[in-house]
This record gives structure tokens, C-alpha cells and sequence, in this order.
């Protein structure tokens, strides 16, 4: 990896795994207000971006505005997301819902866009023991245990379900890009920092209707929270943008995969900052430890592509087959 791609791959791994910090002790009046604010400074961060690039001109095509499609399934994403760390904890939350979001992000690739198809059968099996090693990493940390135990009851079934929701959706949110990108050449002339922007108004949509819905004002107490509020949304479009020029560094199958490690830096969060499950505890260690092997193990799942290649299963490419054959 060049120097730049490795610039980009910390600014990433660290912006997405600390996005959740600022606004985690603020005091919103709903789960709702708290996508809100991250939706709203998203959306003013990518609109300077986009006019400064002078790419506006880029969106005047109406299947530009496809990925507005993505920022609303973000927007849900994001409560489910608030929700799971409010009941279960910032650590165990996104330690459930990152490597899920590799997992979904897989199973599209697969099924929708036709790749890893013709990969070789023991790549598929270090596919499939990778899967069920992150499924255990997973269960080590829903059953980990934590401070604060709001986790009882329907509350603990709540939290999970959010943190399991944001994995599904976060692992779905860019198809409808991905998807208008792989069957339109006039997608493929709009950058990605362009079709950031039709993200961005997506997730302010999708977030807005969800704060209309429960009639509550999002205003927060002071200057201060909305500030915190803010920031969340700032780290969250850094990490966004770090991941495009580390893909555009790199490549996709290095770079999503560098990107999932900010779950590591999430856990570091939540077990040493908000004590929640506490280091040096049963819970901590067992968090820590399951973060880990899920890691590890979606790591090598978001690099399935590349695997036939890294244990020398790749097939030949058919100008050396018909080489041999003469």
C-alpha cells in the first residue's frame, strides 16, 4: 500500500470507528433527532465538497439522483443503529452490526451482481468456516454482558434487533449506486464524490420524516449538543470520504476490507471510554474478544474475491489454456 492509500485507510478506519463518540452522552429528546443531526451535517459537508469540485453539473442527469434510494435506507439504518447502542452498548452494538454488514454486503455481490461465482471450490470452503467463525464472534459478544445493564428483558431484545437491523441495511444502503453504476454508462461519468451528494439529501429525507413522525421538536438543549450532534455527521462523511480515495488508492477488495477494521477502534471506544462492558472484566474481555475473531473472520469474507489468487487457486486465463493445448 502507497502512502496516500495508507493515509486514507486511518482516516477511514479511525473516522468511522469514532463517528458514534461525540454524540453518544448527548441528551436528544429521540433515537430520530440523533440521525437527524447526522444526516444534516453530512448533507451541508457534501455539498461544499461537490461545488468546490465544480461536479454539481454532474447531477443535472435525473439517474444521478438514483442513490437518494441509499440514503434512505440509511436513515433506518442509523435508528436501528441508535437504538442497539442505546440498549446494549456502543461496543456490543457495532460489534454485532459491522461484520454483518460484510456478510450482507457479500450476499448481494453474490446474488445480485453475479461475482465470486467462479471461484474454486476451496475458496468457497474458506468461505463458508470464515461465516460460521463470525457467526460464534458474533454470539460471543450478544452474550458477552455489560455495564449498565439496560439489557433485560424486552430491552436487551430491542437492542439487538437494532444493532442486527443496521447490519442488514448497512450492508444494503449503496445497491441502488451500485446497482445504476453497473448497467448505465451515464452513471459511470459521475464521480464518486458527486454521487455522494443525492446520498446525503437521501439520509436528510429519510431522517426528517422520521423526526415529522414523532412530533417532537430535535432542537437540543444548548449550543454545545449540537455541536457533538454535528460531529457525529462530520466523522461519519469523513470516514465515507476516506473510504472512496482508499478504494481509488488501492482497490475495492483491499479497501472495504481495511474499512471494516473500525470495529476495533469502536470497541476501544466503548470498553475504555464509556467503560460499557468495563476493561478487565468478564464481559470486556469476552466483548474484545469476540470483536476480534468476527473481524478477522468477516475480513476475510470481504476479500473472498481475492482468495483463489492468495492460496494459488486462481485458473488460468484462456490465452495460457490454449497455449498449453498447442
Amino acid at each position: 500500500m502507497g502512502g496516500l492509500g495508507f493515509v486514507y485507510a486511518v482516516v477511514c478506519v479511525l473516522a468511522w470507528g469514532s463517528w458514534l463518540v461525540p454524540s453518544e452522552k448527548v441528551k436528544f429528546p429521540n433515537e430520530q433527532a440523533k440521525t437527524f443531526y447526522v444526516a444534516l451535517a453530512t448533507s451541508i459537508i457534501a455539498t461544499i465538497v461537490v461545488a468546490l469540485r465544480g461536479e454539481m453539473g454532474q447531477l443535472a442527469s435525473g439517474i444521478a439522483w438514483v442513490p437518494v434510494i441509499g440514503g434512505l435506507i440509511w436513515a433506518v439504518s442509523a435508528y436501528c443503529a441508535f437504538v442497539g447502542c442505546n440498549h446494549i452498548g456502543i461496543a456490543k452494538a457495532f460489534g454485532i452490526w459491522a461484520p454483518l454488514n460484510i456478510m450482507v454486503s457479500f450476499i448481494w455481490s453474490l446474488t445480485l451482481f453475479g461475482q465470486f461465482r467462479d471461484c474454486s471450490v476451496l475458496t468457497w470452503g474458506v468461505g463458508l468456516v470464515s461465516l460460521i467463525v463470525m457467526i460464534g464472534g458474533i454470539f460471543m459478544i450478544i452474550f458477552a454482558g455489560g455495564a449498565g445493564e439496560k439489557e433485560e428483558g424486552k430491552s436487551a431484545v430491542k437492542g439487538l434487533l437494532g444493532a442486527v437491523g443496521a447490519g442488514i441495511l448497512w450492508g444494503t444502503f449503496y445497491i441502488p449506486a451500485a446497482y445504476v453504476s453497473e448497467t448505465s454508462s451515464e452513471l459511470a461519468q459521475i464521480s464518486p464524490w458527486a454521487s455522494a451528494l443525492p446520498l446525503a439529501v437521501g439520509m436528510l429525507i429519510g431522517t426528517s420524516i422520521m423526526v415529522a413522525l414523532t412530533r417532537t421538536s430535535p432542537k437540543l438543549e444548548n449550543t454545545l449538543s449540537t455541536v457533538r450532534a454535528m460531529s457525529s455527521g462530520g466523522l461519519w462523511c469523513a470516514g465515507f470520504f476516506g473510504m472512496l480515495l482508499m478504494v481509488a488508492a488501492i482497490g475495492p477488495g483491499p479497501g472495504y476490507t481495511l474499512a471494516s477494521l473500525c470495529v476495533a477502534v469502536n470497541a476501544l471506544w466503548g470498553v475504555f471510554y464509556f467503560k460499557d462492558p468495563a476493561p478487565k472484566t468478564k464481559a470486556g474481555n469476552l466483548t474484545l474478544t469476540g470483536v476480534l475473531i468476527a473481524t478477522l473472520a468477516g475480513t476475510v469474507l470481504g476479500n473472498f474475491g481475492s482468495l483463489d489468487r492468495i492460496m494459488g487457486q486462481e485458473k488460468p486465463a484462456v490465452e495460457e489454456v490454449q497455449h498449453v493445448n498447442e
